[in-house]
């Protein structure tokens, strides 16, 4: 019965990763390390074996047989190398036992082959040709390691706690919520541009601990990663208005963070990083888009997301899982709140002025609840990280669909009992955004839906802001726009710049005198 239920459980465990795997593509881009080490080898082995066959068929007298099993090598060679464990228990070797793993395993393909009958001077010079350059590419991916070969994998901690990055903002602080309730230790970096009280229920948690800095100070990031099992990247400029004040402050909050972000978790071990993008990659679209579909960003928000996920995604090294999550528009309360988000922006409005002012009516945006966002992420951190590997999900809910028009018309009918609402509808020729998304992966993967629905979510917000637990709707500190330009000025003061481009400024002008 135990070897049975063993039995079941690596065949489910192995039809998991497989149909997650087919759902990420099968473009180049999509490959993990693993697989890429795979493809390498394969396509080695066939070049290799193409090269002998021509050069037996040019110099040697004899035909190649008719019936042979040279076509098999390739795949001989993969399945050797799997026994010897080169793409499993030898990922984290030195480098000598992965050489000579993979001269162990070229010697029993040669072996077996001779014994098939293939011709001597055929598999011989595949194997001569074969191992160079599967050498080779170990060699080169295990230079920036030679010296600490070991310390990524010492330095992991599995039972580490999660690190927020942006965890005292908007989806952020629900998050943090969310996963203290699930029972993870939380670690929180945050520059707290918007204050702390979104986290101060925590303060005094034993599995919650604050740290105030920006994710491009080095020193601050570094500390905050120490021993931690994940990282949720959370931070960095959100939404087009906001983005598009300044394109250098952009670039560095959203792409250089998320960069930094990467390199010092790889450099400290810590095996699963969760990167929020944004549906907004998809831009224009007249039919329901999904993971693999073409990108259209329209903005550089989008821009600035794309640009991050290949950041993530290039050059993954071994154990460490990185999951893209592209995230719908956001609505409902927060600790945090916002109201520079359309839904909420509307409630907001129609309460106060009895008026919703639409622009773009038949404009299309796919939504999703902030406490949904959160359950999202804690659902990628109790996946298996193997089926996580290099995926990016569209986070959200058919159900959630909708025209900005359809958005209005359920405020309206939110708000109505309290007071009388009007629509106003103008054309948007400035945002050429209309986009409907699938979710069907995230659904079929995760089990993942929306709890909260759009009417439910719009009825807490109008509740909230009924019994005054929210300032002017108008006020900047739920405005990402108003912070932002406060924030710009910060960025471009003397002391930040040579805080953030000094070093390299000096480091310029040391190698500019030098090559004087």
């Amino acid at each position: 019965m135990a070897q049975d239920r063993q039995a079941e459980t690596i065949v489910r465990r192995a039809t998991r990763y497989i149909h997650a795997r087919l759902s990420r593509g099968m473009s180049l881009k999509a490959l993990g390390p693993t697989e890429s080490r795979i493809v390498f080898d394969f396509a080695a082995g066939w070049a290799a074996l193409a090269a002998a066959v021509l050069f037996h068929l040019v110099f040697v007298p004899s035909r190649v047989p008719g019936r042979t099993c040279l076509p098999f090598l390739p795949v001989a060679f993969l399945a050797a190398n799997t026994a010897f464990g080169i793409y499993t228990s030898l990922l984290g070797a030195a480098i000598r036992t992965k050489l000579a793993a993979l001269l162990g395993s070229t010697l029993c393909v040669v072996a077996l082959a001779r014994l098939w009958g293939a011709p001597w001077d055929i598999i011989s010079l595949w194997a001569i040709l074969t191992l160079p350059p599967t050498m080779l590419a170990r060699i080169f991916l295990g230079l920036p390691y030679s010296r600490h070969k070991n310390l990524t994998y010492l330095a992991s901690n599995q039972r580490g706690s999660v690190l927020v990055i942006g965890g005292a903002g908007y989806i952020g602080s629900s998050t943090v919520e969310l996963l203290l309730k699930q029972g993870f230790r939380v670690r929180v970096l945050d520059r707290l541009m918007y204050g702390r009280e979104s986290l101060a229920e925590f303060a005094h948690h034993p599995f919650f601990e604050l740290i105030e800095g920006d994710v491009t100070d080095i020193a601050k990031l570094t500390f905050a990663a120490r021993n931690a099992s994940a990282v949720v990247h959370l931070a960095g400029l959100v939404g087009d208005p906001a983005c598009a004040l300044d394109a250098q402050f952009t670039r560095h909050a959203n792409v250089v963070a998320t960069r930094m972000a990467k390199d010092v978790a790889v450099s400290l071990g810590v095996p699963r990083f969760i990167f929020a993008s944004s549906c907004s990659v998809y831009g224009v679209s007249d039919r329901e888009v999904g993971e693999t579909d073409r990108l259209n960003p329209v903005s550089l928000y989008a821009q600035t997301k794309i640009d991050s996920e290949e950041e993530l995604l290039w050059n993954l090294p071994d154990r460490f899982f990185v999951t893209i999550l592209r995230f719908a528009t956001v609505f409902g309360h927060s600790r945090r709140p916002r109201f520079d988000l359309v839904a909420n922006f509307f409630a907001a409005r129609a309460l106060a002025e009895g008026v919703i002012p639409v622009l773009g009516p038949q404009q299309r945006r796919p939504f999703i609840h902030v406490k949904d966002l959160a359950r999202s992420i804690v659902a990628v951190l109790r996946a298996d990280p193997y089926t996580m590997q290099s995926q990016i999900f569209n986070v959200g809910d058919r159900r959630l669909n909708m025209s900005i028009l359809e958005l209005a018309q359920t405020v309206q009918r939110v708000v109505q009992p309290y007071r009388t609402v009007e629509i106003t509808v103008n054309a948007n020729p400035g945002d050429l955004r209309s986009y409907a998304v699938s979710f069907e992966k995230i659904r079929l993967e995760l089990g993942f839906e929306a709890s909260t629905l759009m009417e439910e979510g719009l009825t807490e917000i109008v509740a909230n802001l009924r019994a005054g637990r929210y300032r002017d709707y108008r006020d900047p500190t739920y405005s990402n726009v108003l912070t932002t330009s406060k924030a710009l000025a910060d960025f471009y003061s003397p002391d930040e710049m040579a805080r953030l481009y000094g070093p390299l400024v000096d480091r310029q002008s040391k190698t500019a005198r030098s090559n004087a």
